[in-house]
């Protein structure tokens, strides 16, 4: 694996060797994980943590936890095929088998704990409090036996020792757990990639299961194995509790049970609630996330159209309903939270008064060995209903994954190609079908391709032409015939696959760089320039599903792939479609006939200009092969009834130079910047574009300490509310300390109600337990109202701060697409913003309940005994130093674990998308130990975050263990002076301490961690500026403060901004439609190049312009311009004889119409694609703009106007046609100017024909603006703009230039070759004629 990978990223080679050694080998390791120190104080010294360098033992290895499970498995499987009655298969069997008898060892070590823990509260306790109560009220020889000095000391010694043992049986319990579970979420991540990437095909259903086994159901297992023990030691706990204390209390337990029993269904009710809630809000969250995935990639359509606020309401109304939910979930808690913290006091308080009336008189050793086995008992109830949760839905996981592990598959794809077979495809009088729909047949009487060939297969859209390609690869049944397929087989797949690798990750896809073959497959994949734009070259990450790239780019990488893999087969699927027509001929030339020159090539296409150059030629319709031969007049013939081939497309020639001579490579390094500059415009599809540089001032300028965040994330949520919640946390703790101070006072009976001392006294007992039942009341009000302000708090924070950055984002300059990557937006909005509204409250919220709880306890012991008040300063110090040591390695690892985390299911959840890819390459194995290696990175990550978590235990407990021992001595040693009541009291907060304090420092940093991912949100919402202005990443809040002039002077930008006019009269705007460019200068970002330099045009009412020029010319540019996608650095465009500048950008945009490069359909219906804000209301009007454009019967076929539709995403509507609903939105809009960027640039010849004569049809009266790709689509103009370099070289009639041999639109005709030459001229003449002749009538 090591020697598959690339060369210049060592962490994927050290795999073999680092995480080999197993760093835990040591007894002082072993004891007190003694390897973290060396992480910590690197994390301390700023360096990064590699959790793959820091390794983890070797047992926790994928490969060797498989190999242990898959045995065990393997024996189970077999039971299915055995008789039915007999056992059945069980996975939970197997992993128990596998693991399970180490796993027993930490269930002995939790019982450890309990035992530890309860011996702690109940017997040292309790003899320290009889010890304190001194030798003179001893009666009896064991009495007098615990109250020797002697026995004092061995009792502190004792309880310093329990107190150590029981945190040490804690951590190596969660130690255990925690590798049993890594190994099971090993072997069970391995179990499922083994099978799911060796399927023959996968549907979308199946593949979602799939990813959601990787991303979710592994780890509810891992949290059910590190939860499991928790689940059946506290039933034990609370009954061993119980028990003593009725041998404490007698039948005074009775009603305190009672409680408890009430408190303990409502707690698994709330926990079913709770579970029930976040099911429901994970369906909202995915189709929230599903629009954004739509509209981010498409921000520059969404520009044009100006629906910014359409899909702004669309968000907001499904976030509306999650944060009802929101609010049910947030109420579950808060009661949940009261009940579990009312419990001891109440439950004291209903035993103290039976006592008391029906017993005897209370004492301190009952009282508070009572409270302090109620504090214990907290423990188990507060982490009761997450263990019970984790353990079911680790249940349910485990049942879904039995399941999938269990189902039949269909053999592999791979058996279709023999080893021995040649080289290359035969197939003769073959019919083939679909597995999954054996009624559609293909019919191929004859294929044949050999190495050295290149054969076209040509048709009608639904002709069958990919069915062909997926017949080679095996993924069809042969129902007869003969059919053999040779060799290794690259494949580039009709929609372009991409991994979120790198673009050089992507090409290599596994083999070993070679630098020179690789250089070479990215200039005949025509890569090179777009790898100069990109901001970090070839290292520039693709993204979620390519969404970093523009379609062109996806396609030419998958191409080069193709190209870079060694194989003697090449299948092309439609690999040219998205490429402009210079490119097209490039790719042509150099890579399939130049680096293909000895491979067999099988090309689907629909540009017929390349079919006299391939080899042979299939004509495919209706599923059959209707003629494969060479290319000649038959063949012509015959495809000239299928399409719609002018004599011109023949020949059909670029109006692009060709491409310019390669540079030196010292040149290259210079970057000269005018040609990024006229490059640029390749990549304006929400790409990072930028100097190489750019990326890293970017990440400057959007950057956020956590503090700051978590000061943006406060005022979001509003002052009064965080004051509010603020004082009642202050109150509810100080309430809950007062009522263990009453009890304190209770015991001594302070107030002198009880007339004999030590005696029963009924009107005494109902003062002191009214006052103390007031206190639990007040303390469970003031606890709903703590949970109440702080959960409104943070859901309005969250939603305050999700509101403004998605409206920020929606309306930002098209500058900050350019330098913010889309994968990362997604980002922000999904995951950072489920971790504000779920797991920031609650580690904020139980770091400000388990803080005060340990202040308020160090507060009671050093007021009750004075002295602990400078141990309290040195424990304040201690915590501090414990979280500036751990908090750095923490957010490092963390960071790790999310990241390495979300590595793995994006490599499952992409190769089952690529899974014909990988297939077609053979590369499952090389897939399957990728995910073994990721698996191995994820789990080193997890492994040493709980490591760190055990490291910061061991010490935290020990500090712990410590503050028992000092207590214990200040008891033993000043009995006399403090009384049995005053260390009963400090007892019963001790011990509370002692479970505590490492959950305190542990959710401090928790929370601290957690307000990074608020830094994005915060930025967005702070930091982005609105459209309209000049956009500056450096700058604060991303606003220029200055421009530099084209002749260098330099002015305050604010001085270009104009005042925008709104008034009545622009209600009519624009109403003819002419456009006046008056020098006009515009750049993409402010340290860039001019991208339109003095451009000066005019074009009248109605008139038909076309804009040709080079790729990076400018002539997409002066659209973008006439948008205002990008402020104007000089000069003014004017419609209608209004400045655009003046008009707000909602009535600009209203008042155009475009039909862009890449047509794209939005989730929803077909009216909301149409007329999302519902202008027209009568249904005859969208009708009949279907009927012109001709999509009438595909939008009944959705359902009518309200009838369903996926986004691009989805396969229902093709290319053609969302392009004809494109062309239904531009003439719905009723404006007098349209706009056509290159609008037909990636059609097959049939649906271009179609779109060209709906244009012409339904737009004949509006001003045109053409952005041509070919000169056929532009030559039949009123006029015509000739672009280079950002410059307006040429305006005239077409004709007018033609007359003229010298001009550069006569230059760039010539160049399509004599023929195509001849014709363009004829239709340029004849086009002049027609419109002199219409004018002289």
């Amino acid at each position: 694996m090591g020697a598959a990978t690339d060369p210049e990223s060592p962490p994927a080679v050290s795999v073999a060797t680092t995480s080999r050694e197993d760093p835990t080998r040591g007894i002082f390791n072993k004891f007190c994980f003694g390897w973290m120190l060396k992480h910590v104080s690197a994390a301390r010294r700023g360096e990064e943590l590699n959790p793959e360098a820091m390794g983890m033992p070797d047992e926790n290895m994928a490969a060797a936890a498989y190999d242990k499970f898959a045995a065990h498995w393997a024996a189970e499987a077999k039971l299915k095929s055995e008789e039915p009655d007999g056992a059945k298969p069980s996975l939970f069997r197997a992993l128990r088998r596998s693991f399970g008898w180490y796993y027993m060892v930490a269930g002995l070590c939790k019982m450890g704990w309990s035992t530890f823990v309860i011996c702690g509260a109940f017997y040292f306790v309790r003899s320290l409090l009889a010890h304190v109560a001194g030798y003179s009220a001893a009666k009896t020889s064991a009495e007098r036996l615990y109250s020797s000095t002697l026995a004092g000391w061995c009792l502190m010694a004792g309880f310093t020792l329990d107190a150590w043992l029981l945190g040490l049986c804690l951590q190596r319990m969660g130690y255990i757990c925690m590798n049993v579970g890594i190994r099971a979420r090993a072997a069970l991540v391995q179990a499922v990639t083994h099978k799911a990437f060796r399927l023959n095909s996968v549907r979308a259903d199946q593949a979602a299961s799939i990813v959601n086994f990787v991303a979710s159901d592994v780890q509810k297992i891992y949290d059910g194995a590190m939860e499991l023990h928790y689940l059946w030691t506290a039933p034990l706990e609370a009954a061993a509790i119980l028990a003593l204390l009725g041998y404490l209390t007698g039948e005074s337990i009775l009603p305190g049970l009672g409680v408890i029993l009430l408190v303990l269904p409502l707690q698994y009710f709330f926990g079913w609630r709770i579970i029930q809630i976040k099911l429901q809000t994970a369906g909202l969250v995915a189709q929230r996330s599903s629009i954004l995935q739509e509209v981010l990639p498409a921000i520059k359509l969404v520009k044009y159209y100006a629906w910014e606020s359409f899909f702004e309401k669309k968000i907001s109304d499904v976030r509306r309903k999650e944060m009802r939910l929101a609010f049910w979930n947030a109420a579950m808690k808060v009661i949940n939270v009261a009940c579990v913290f009312c419990v001891p006091p109440m439950t004291a308080f209903v035993i103290f008064i039976n006592y008391e009336f029906n017993t005897a008189r209370l004492t301190s050793t009952v009282a508070f060995t009572t409270l302090s086995l109620f504090n214990i008992l907290r423990f188990p109830l507060v982490v009761l209903p997450k263990a019970l949760r984790a353990v079911s839905e680790a249940n349910a996981s485990l049942q879904r994954l039995e399941v999938y592990l269990l189902e039949d598959v269909s053999g592999t794809s791979s058996a279709a190609r023999s080893k021995t077979n040649p080289p290359g495809v035969h197939i003769e009088s073959a019919v083939f079908h679909h597995p999954s729909n054996p009624n559609w047949h293909l019919h191929i009487p004859r294929f044949d391709v050999r190495p050295g060939q290149v054969v076209a297969v040509v048709g009608r859209i639904g002709a069958g032409k990919s069915s062909l390609i997926h017949a080679i690869l095996g993924n069809m049944a042969k129902e007869h015939g003969a059919s053999s397929v040779g060799g290794r087989i690259s494949y580039v797949p009709q929609n372009p696959w991409l991994q979120n690798l790198s673009v050089r990750d992507n090409v290599l896809f596994g083999e070993a760089f070679d630098e020179q073959r690789y250089n070479a497959v990215i200039e005949a994949c025509a890569l090179t320039m777009d790898l100069q734009i990109l901001p970090q070259g070839d290292h520039s990450k693709a993204g979620i599903r390519g969404v970093n790239f523009s379609g062109g780019q996806r396609q030419r990488v998958n191409l080069a792939r193709a190209a870079y893999s060694p194989a003697d087969l090449v299948l092309l699927d439609n690999a040219l479609s998205a490429v402009d027509h210079h490119t097209a001929h490039h790719i042509f030339d150099a890579c399939i006939k130049g680096l293909f020159a000895d491979k067999a090539v099988v090309l689907v296409t629909h540009q017929i200009e390349f079919m006299p150059r391939c080899d042979a030629v299939a004509i495919m319709d209706e599923g059959r092969c209707l003629y494969y031969g060479k290319w000649n007049a038959q063949a012509q013939e015959m495809l000239g009834k299928l399409l719609p081939i002018t004599h011109l497309l023949h020949a059909a020639g670029s109006q692009e130079a060709p491409p310019a001579p390669k540079k030196k490579a010292e040149d290259k390094a210079t970057h000269e910047a005018p040609k990024k500059a006229e490059s640029i415009q390749l990549t304006l599809a929400p790409t990072s574009i930028g100097k190489p540089a750019a990326k890293a001032e970017a990440a400057a300028g959007t950057h956020l300490t956590a503090f700051r965040a978590a000061l943006i994330y406060t005022w979001y949520g509003n002052l009064f509310l965080v004051a509010a919640s603020f004082i009642f946390f202050l109150a509810a703790q100080t309430t809950r300390q007062i009522s263990d101070f009453w009890v304190r006072w209770w015991v001594q009976d302070k107030y002198g109600k009880f007339a004999v001392p030590k005696a029963q006294d009924s009107s005494a007992t109902q003062f002191y337990s009214l006052i103390y039942l007031l206190l639990v009341g007040l303390f469970y009000t003031l606890m709903l109202f703590r949970g109440a302000t702080f959960l409104w708090w943070v859901l309005r924070s969250s939603e305050g701060l999700r509101r403004r950055a998605l409206h920020n984002v929606l309306h930002a300059p098209m500058g900050f697409f350019l330098v913010t990557p889309v994968g990362d937006l997604l980002l922000n909005f999904t995951k950072d913003q489920d971790i504000m509204d779920e797991n920031l409250p609650d580690a904020v919220h139980f770091c400000g309940i388990y803080g005060l709880i340990l202040l308020a306890t160090t507060i009671t012991v050093s007021v009750t005994i004075n002295f602990f008040g400078a141990f309290t300063g040195a424990l304040i110090i201690m915590t501090l130093i414990m979280l500036s040591i751990y908090l750095p390695a923490a957010t490092a690892l963390k960071k790790a674990r999310a990241v390495s985390g979300g590595a793995l299911v994006g490599l499952v959840a992409e190769t089952l998308e690529g899974l014909s890819v990988v297939q077609a390459f053979a590369k499952q194995e090389y897939f399957i130990d990728e995910a073994a290696r990721r698996t191995d990175v994820t789990n080193a990550a997890v492994f040493n975050a709980e490591s760190l978590n055990l490291w910061l235990a061991f010490w935290c407990d020990l500090i712990g263990a410590c503050l028992v021992g000092v207590v214990s001595a200040f008891a033993v040693g000043m009995a006399q002076e403090l009384g049995a009541s005053v260390v009963g009291l400090a007892f019963s907060n001790i011990i509370q301490m002692l479970v505590f304090y490492t959950w305190v420092v542990r959710f401090i940093s928790e929370a601290i961690s957690l307000f990074h991912s608020v830094e994005g949100m915060a930025f967005l919402a702070e930091h982005v500026p609105h459209d309209g202005v000049f956009y500056d990443p450096k700058a604060d809040k991303g606003v220029a403060k200055s421009i530099t002039l084209p002749d260098g002077a330099i002015v305050p930008a604010a001085s270009k901004v104009q005042v925008v006019v709104d008034d009545a009269a622009l209600a009519s705007w624009p109403a003819s439609g002419n456009i006046r460019f008056e020098d006009v200068w515009m750049q993409y970002r402010l340290d860039a190049p001019w991208a339109l330099k003095g451009v000066t045009f005019k074009i009248s009412d109605g008139e038909k312009v076309g804009a040709v020029g080079r790729t990076g010319s400018g002539k997409s540019t002066t659209l973008l311009a006439l948008y205002r996608m990008f402020e104007l650095g000089k000069g003014r465009i004017l419609i209608d004889g209004v400045d655009i500048a003046t008009l707000p950008l909602k009535k600009l945009r209203m008042g155009l119409s475009i039909i862009p490069q890449e047509p794209v359909m939005f989730s929803g219906t077909v009216r909301s694609n149409l007329d999302p804000f519902g202008e027209f209301t009568d249904d005859g009007i969208l009708w009949e703009v279907l009927r012109k454009v001709g999509l009438e019967a595909q939008a009944q076929h959705a359902g009518g106007l309200d009838g369903h539709v996926d986004g691009t995403g989805g396969k229902a509507w093709s290319l053609g046609q969302m392009q004809l609903v494109c062309l239904a939105r531009a003439a719905l809009r009723a404006v007098p100017i349209l706009c056509l960027d290159e609008a037909t640039a990636a059609m097959d010849p049939h649906t271009e024909q179609i779109v060209q004569d709906t244009i012409k049809r339904v737009f004949d009266d509006r001003t045109t603006i053409t952005i041509a790709h070919r000169l056929d689509t532009i030559i039949e103009s009123d006029k015509v703009l000739v672009m280079e370099q950002g410059s307006l070289m040429e305006y005239d009639a077409p004709a007018t230039l033609l007359a003229n041999r010298s001009s550069m639109f006569s230059k760039l005709v010539d160049k399509t070759g004599p023929a195509a030459a001849q014709a363009l001229r004829q239709m340029a003449d004849a086009h002049f004629a027609a419109v002199a002749a219409k004018r002289q009538q």
